[in-house]
């Protein structure tokens, strides 16, 4: 008896619009085990290997299949996958790489400092254009993911969505010395 061709599609939950990928399991010789038996973590390697541009890193990942995590130590067939099933991936949040702070230069730092004080003061449009940009979500994000460090400092993002404080902030006389 001939076994089926072993072929599982593969979805990218945190990307919808890429399409589903089918994975070709290799055709098993006499004697080796048939992809039913492959643990998570080989098919996990599996699909890092034909999807590279997408996964990474196979730890980097989880695993779903009919609403169950699939834990790395089981095999396929446990979890009841079989060929044609669809297994949808997703990806572990990836640690924020650690940021080693600079040095501050003070007499640059209050400069700009007075600058953005006295722009903020003296132009209403400017001021209410930064604003507007501090309340409006996706402007604050494109910020905090384009700052290192500032997704994890609670006060420079409190400072960043409360205008009162961001006004009180900008200026140069509450830089410590």
């Amino acid at each position: 008896m001939a076994l089926p061709e072993w072929r599982i599609s593969l979805k990218l939950m945190d990307q919808p619009s890429v399409p589903k990928s089918v994975l070709q399991f290799p055709e098993p010789e006499p004697g080796e085990m048939a992809p039913g038996g492959y643990r998570v973590a080989t098919l996990k390697q599996l699909m890092a290997a034909q999807l590279p541009d997408y996964i990474p890193d196979p730890e980097l990942i989880e695993l779903v299949y009919c609403g169950r995590r699939l834990k790395d130590e089981q095999t396929l067939e446990f979890y009841g996958i079989r060929p044609g099933s669809t297994v949808h991936i997703l990806k572990k949040s990836w640690p924020e790489p650690e940021v080693k702070s600079e040095p501050v230069d003070r007499t640059t730092a209050a400069r700009e400092f007075r600058v953005l004080q006295a722009a903020l003061h003296t132009s209403t449009a400017y001021r209410d254009s930064v604003l507007k940009m501090l309340n409006n979500k996706e402007s604050l994000d494109q910020i905090i993911v384009a700052t290192p460090g500032l997704s994890s400092d609670p006060l420079a993002l409190g400072v960043l969505q409360d205008k009162d404080l961001f006004m009180l902030f900008t200026d140069p006389n509450m830089l410590d010395t």
